[in-house]
């Protein structure tokens, strides 16, 4: 049965792939664009289905068809809660990651780590709706002790779950006075789904991204994971490699698939974020006021420094400011050339609580509320939140506007 499950898992991900790209490449014609889209849409859900039959009950079932109607919709105020969740487990990170805000050493909000007692709090007002759980955002959730013990409750809670790590603070052997080692808790948490960054096939560009690193480290630790894993007789976690293509890395996608392949894991090829809008920002996130000239040099350089000179990899508000070097602002608020789902199927809680619309939001003036002061339920429908999904159909104003994320962000932050 495991052998078939993950037969049926790959065929119905490479159909769903290929439903993508038709897609993308249709959207000349309306009509085309219409049929694939619908074609598109039907495939990752049955998809999605799939891969979680396991954790859906009736009540996620019907939480779901109502939440993508109403994003269909963009309605405001939502009858549906996200089924999809990011929980932070930490915002502490050991690596400084060259396109990462906490890698660079921008200042967001305090670091710290989610207490158990909380997380087990939050569970237990999310659980019906939830379907798929994230214990990753600003940090590695490895760095967190009971990291074990917040994935095992989120499955004996019938949710999904999944982490992506950049496996530095993974120890192959035990802790003094332990027979197990993490290995072994990665497995026996239940945990579906591992992603590991590496953004390298080789030293010279993995180092590149992430300084001081050691690529033959980290390709030991996913031996030792995927060796422990198949000795104890499971199929979970999968693991996949996490490729992030840059002008460093783009000459090494084909080698990367092929380490991956090498290791029995999946190669996540995807475009990069730049994080541009911290452009005229300092490490404390207070505005420079840079002159416009400075500031679209800086912005050129830096988009020219890491964006692939391959452009199927990089999404097009970047190429344009590639050439001008101007951060797109207002001609965003209402109209969206990215039809993001967040605001309406997804949700970011913080370590401290805070809750923000998207993975993107780093800036602590992007909070919607705080699930440790008031119901995740009641900020979900708040003021803020229904600002943030009519952006997408209707120009706010600029009362309205405010700090509100969304307003001026295409779809995808920038």
């Amino acid at each position: 049965m495991a052998t078939l499950t993950t037969n049926i898992d790959r065929h119905l991900a490479l159909i769903t792939r290929k439903t993508q790209k038709l897609h993308e490449s249709s959207k000349t014609s309306r009509l085309k664009s219409r049929m694939t889209g619908v074609i598109d849409f039907v495939c990752r859900g049955v998809y999605y289905v799939w891969r979680n039959h396991h954790y859906i009950t009736f009540a996620k079932m019907a939480n779901m068809g109502i939440a993508n109607l109403e994003f269909k919709l963009k309605r405001e105020k939502l009858l549906s809660r996200p089924y999809k969740l990011k929980i932070e487990s930490t915002n502490i990170c050991n690596t400084k990651c060259q396109l990462c805000p906490t890698g660079i050493g921008l200042q967001g909000r305090d670091k710290g780590k989610m207490s158990f007692e909380n997380y087990k709090r939050l569970i237990k007002e999310i659980k019906w709706h939830t379907v798929d759980l994230d214990l990753s955002m600003w940090g590695d959730p490895l760095i967190v002790p009971n990291i074990y013990d917040m994935i095992r409750h989120a499955k004996d809670n019938g949710i999904w779950t999944y982490i992506s790590s950049n496996l530095h603070a993974f120890k192959i052997e035990p802790k003094r006075g332990e027979t197990e080692d993490q290995a072994m808790k990665l497995v026996k948490s239940g945990l579906e789904l591992m992603t590991c960054s590496l953004h390298g096939a080789t030293q010279e560009t993995y180092e590149k991204y992430q300084p001081g690193k050691k690529l033959n480290t980290a390709i030991d630790k996913i031996k030792h994971i995927i060796r422990t894993r198949n000795a104890m007789g499971s199929s979970t976690p999968a693991v996949q490699l996490n490729f992030v293509v840059t002008r460093v890395n783009e000459h090494e996608v084909e080698d990367f698939k092929k380490l991956a392949e090498d290791l029995g894991c999946k190669a996540v090829i995807s475009s990069a974020s730049y994080n541009v809008r911290f452009m005229d920002q300092d490490n404390q996130l207070q505005q420079l006021g840079l002159a416009d000239d400075i500031l679209e040099k800086k912005t050129k350089e830096h988009l020219n420094n890491w964006m692939p000179r391959d452009t199927e990899y990089v999404i097009k508000p970047y190429l344009e400011m590639s050439n001008t070097g101007r951060m797109p602002s207002s001609e965003f608020n209402g109209k969206k050339p990215f039809d993001c789902s967040w605001p309406w199927q997804s949700s970011v809680i913080n370590w401290d609580g805070q809750v923000v619309t998207c993975c993107g939001s780093f800036d602590p003036k992007d909070d919607m509320g705080n699930v440790f002061e008031h119901r995740f339920k009641n900020i979900w429908n708040n003021k803020s939140y229904r600002l943030a999904r009519r952006s997408f159909r209707k120009e706010l104003d600029s009362e309205e506007a405010g700090s509100n994320p969304c307003t001026n962000c295409p779809g995808y932050m920038l």
